[in-house]
């Protein structure tokens, strides 16, 4: 069925009615950027007090990135290299290599030399008590990150608080004489610094659970290169009894 040119030109007009319309609407959309440097100086005291908490936060995160890396725990190949140290009576060359690469590891490492006459029972507790006193240094120093994640956001909403609090004030003083606008750059001076501060609050909460699931990565590390050297230097094993043969038992 073919449509009458009446009806045709009724549809095309409209088409090009609502299509006109989209893009009238689309081109008096106004964009507005937001200057967020400018607008937390607006902030007061309370801005100035996530600028320095941002700066901590900054340098807790790259002060504990630099320290967890796992050289400073269990270096590449020094378990390998002291390993067959030992069987030679070496003592000085693994205490040397052990200072080559300064590492919890190493430290463990020297003090199973500079106590091999003790107990197998008495000196790996020992130095499993060097590696606990290490790891949890390590992980005190990465609480430093949550506690800036946790005073990030109370700040920023004590700025919004006050923010309101003087917003609040205008109207009581100018009325409706202030107008929409006056009003409105008040709440948004005051609801920024809520913003900067779950900003400051996420980065930081990240940083701080990935620096701990580093740290973690590292014990495991530790825990088998000590393990295995352990087992190699300090524990003998038990020899499997041969079968008896009951097959040619006399009886």
């Amino acid at each position: 069925m073919k449509l009458r040119p009446s009806i045709t030109r009724f549809i095309a007009g409209t088409f090009l009615i609502l299509a006109g319309t989209l893009h009238a609407e689309e081109s008096s959309v106004v964009t507005v950027e937001v200057d967020w440097f400018a607008e937390t100086l607006k902030g007061g005291l309370t801005s100035a007090a996530l600028i320095v908490l941002l700066m901590a936060g900054i340098t807790f995160a790259v002060e504990r990135t630099l320290a967890s890396r796992s050289r400073f725990f269990t270096p590449d190949g020094l378990s390998q290299k002291v390993r067959p140290l030992w069987v030679r009576m070496d003592f000085d060359g693994i205490l040397s290599e052990c200072r080559k690469q300064p590492s919890t590891l190493g430290r463990m490492i020297e003090f199973l030399v500079g106590h091999r006459e003790t107990a197998p029972e008495l000196l790996i507790p020992g130095a499993q008590d060097i590696a606990s006193r290490e790891l949890k240094r390590h992980t005190q120093k990465t609480y430093y990150l949550a506690v800036v994640a946790a005073l990030a956001p109370l700040l920023g909403l004590l700025g919004t608080m006050i923010g309101m609090i003087e917003s609040f004030k205008l109207v009581e003083v100018y009325g409706d004489d202030g107008g929409a606008s006056m009003l409105a750059g008040s709440i948004s001076k005051a609801l920024i610094t809520t913003a900067v501060g779950l900003i400051i609050a996420i980065a930081n909460l990240v940083i701080y659970h990935w620096i701990k699931a580093r740290i973690n990565a590292s014990a495991n590390q530790l825990d088998e290169d000590f393990e295995s050297l352990v087992n190699a230097w300090l524990l003998t094993p038990c020899k499997t009894p041969e079968p008896t043969s009951y097959g040619n038992a006399p009886t």
